[in-house]
């Protein structure tokens, strides 16, 4: 099999889990499942919508079918900091991607958007992102953030220097302390990559589960020693994490080295003793409320679906998808992030083929693969541009069609622009979906104050109605005049849509 067919299996089907893990992430039964998708399993993609912003300010997000959520945003984030000697540029990837994400995000987690907040401070760099503060009573450390945000944004590096497992290692760690700081989201991140530099190296029919299992976790303390624990900006961190602390950090993290050996035993036993799924999720600590999310039980129970369901591909990425009460974005992300890199891109059905931007996959993974050969030709510029800028808006005047830059993502063109209500009056939510032109899609948000009290805004929904009248009513030419019109405009009354649609109901 060609390196390529497995680099693009990899990243395609991670995103694809984390896209149809997006869909069951907060569903609690198949019941509920049922209700809005017609199926108590998630097998394919479905449009579906989701709050955004809580009750009073927020929005509705529309989502189309095949979108993915952050996990797949930040990897391609990492993607594009990756050197061409496999190495990451940590500056850029934390003060410039990570900041300008949060204006994009999907589905992100409060560490993960806070930790991206807190490194545009001015004092902070990519190994001195420190913060403590209170939110309703509850205490956010940095120092104790051992979620999965940074295993699931690793999958690049790994593939990037395949073979490399210390500097995987290495710059798996230096990328994680950008946003999380104890040992069970470092570790896991770090497990991960290392888990897809040995099954990759695989052909599929010659996959022996208990020996790749085993190769894992023989002599685990000494594969994930902090041997680059002298490397500067490290030591730093280090210094800086053991301050206001009992224990210090390598005390914890050879805790969390235990722990981590211990969860990999117990699924080796699982699959030797054919437990179920659901069974086995639970020991690892994927249904509870207070580990569902821990790097290391998300990483491993990845591991785990990847390895018990090997020669059932799909079947280990739906099973994730559908394991309701689990973290099963990241956990299918890290499923089908391992399963494509043991059997290649060539088994996704045609059903998952429209995952989003499919194409920009394809690309990035050709990108890591040229990398890892060290045959990375080199990359142009980006042009600068005069257009105008959709990072963080402040007005309302954009509108489709409209040449537009978002930074560092480069140029694109407006494809959906979108208005609606909050219940807070005086208020509106601007949603604006751009195609760039790297291939990427992205939805930025906007809360902004309303202009008139009794004037609100036309929304994509009103746009395509009085168009489809339209169309029932008007020639040809006439209606590729009135559909410019409509979609140029920013803004128009309520009594200018009922004039409009009287108009062209011919009603009087």
């Amino acid at each position: 099999m060609k390196p390529e067919t497995k680099y693009k299996g990899s990243i395609k089907l991670s995103a694809i889990g984390d896209a149809l893990g997006w869909i069951t992430e907060f569903e609690k039964s198949t019941e509920s499942v049922r209700q809005k998708f017609g199926t108590e399993k998630i097998e394919q993609f479905y449009d579906w919508t989701k709050t955004v912003g809580g009750r009073f300010l927020g929005y509705i997000d529309n989502i189309k079918a095949g979108s993915y959520s952050d996990d797949t945003q930040l990897l391609l984030a990492v993607a594009r900091s990756i050197k061409r000697d496999g190495s990451i540029d940590h500056d850029y990837f934390a003060k410039v991607e990570l900041p300008n994400w949060l204006d994009y995000a999907r589905g992100g987690g409060r560490t993960v958007k806070t930790a991206a907040d807190k490194i545009s401070r001015k004092s902070a760099k990519w190994f001195s992102n420190f913060y403590n503060f209170k939110i309703n009573g509850e205490n956010y450390d940095y120092r104790q953030s051992g979620a999965n945000g940074a295993a699931m944004r690793i999958l690049p590096i790994a593939l990037a220097n395949i073979g490399n497992i210390e500097k995987i290692k290495e710059e798996i760690f230096c990328n994680s302390i950008a946003t999380h700081g104890h040992p069970r989201a470092i570790l896991g991140a770090m497990l991960y990559g290392y888990a897809v530099n040995q099954v990759i190296i695989y052909r599929p029919e010659d996959f022996n589960w208990e020996h790749y299992l085993t190769q894992i976790g023989q002599d685990f303390p000494a594969k994930f020693e902090l041997t680059f624990k002298n490397r500067i900006e490290i030591r730093e961190w280090l210094n800086e994490w053991n301050k206001y602390k009992t224990d210090d950090f390598q005390k914890v993290y050879h805790e969390t080295v235990t722990e981590t050996q211990g969860q990999l035993r117990l699924v080796y036993q699982s699959i030797k003793q054919n437990l179920s799924v659901s069974e086995t999720l639970r020991r690892l600590g994927c249904f509870d409320k207070t580990t569902k999310g821990s790097g290391i039980a998300t990483v491993i129970a990845g591991i785990y679906l990847a390895t018990k369901f090997h020669d059932k591909p799909l079947k280990a990425i739906t099973e994730s998808v559908n394991a309701l009460g689990a973290d099963t974005d990241s956990i299918a992300a890290f499923t089908g992030g391992l399963i494509g890199a043991l059997h290649g891109h060539g088994i996704i059905p045609d059903k998952w083929k429209s995952v989003q931007d499919v194409e920009y996959l394809d690309y990035m993974a050709e990108r890591l693969l040229n990398i890892s050969e060290d045959k990375l030709s080199d990359e142009p510029d980006a042009a600068i541009s005069n257009v105008k800028i959709l990072n963080n808006p402040k007005a309302d005047d954009f509108i489709i069609n409209e040449q537009i830059e978002f930074k560092p993502l480069g140029v694109g063109e407006i494809i959906r622009v979108e208005r609606q209500p909050t219940l807070t009056k005086g208020k509106f939510n601007l949603i604006i979906e751009a195609k760039l032109n790297i291939g990427q899609t992205i939805i930025v948000s906007k809360l902004l104050n309303l202009e008139s009290k009794d004037e609100f805004l036309l929304s994509t929904d009103n746009k395509e109605t009085l168009i489809i009248e339209a169309s029932k009513n008007l020639k040809p030419v006439a209606l590729e005049k009135f559909k410019v019109f409509v979609n140029q405009q920013k803004r128009i009354t309520k009594n200018l849509t009922e004039i409009f649609m009287t108009i062209l109901k011919n009603e009087g």
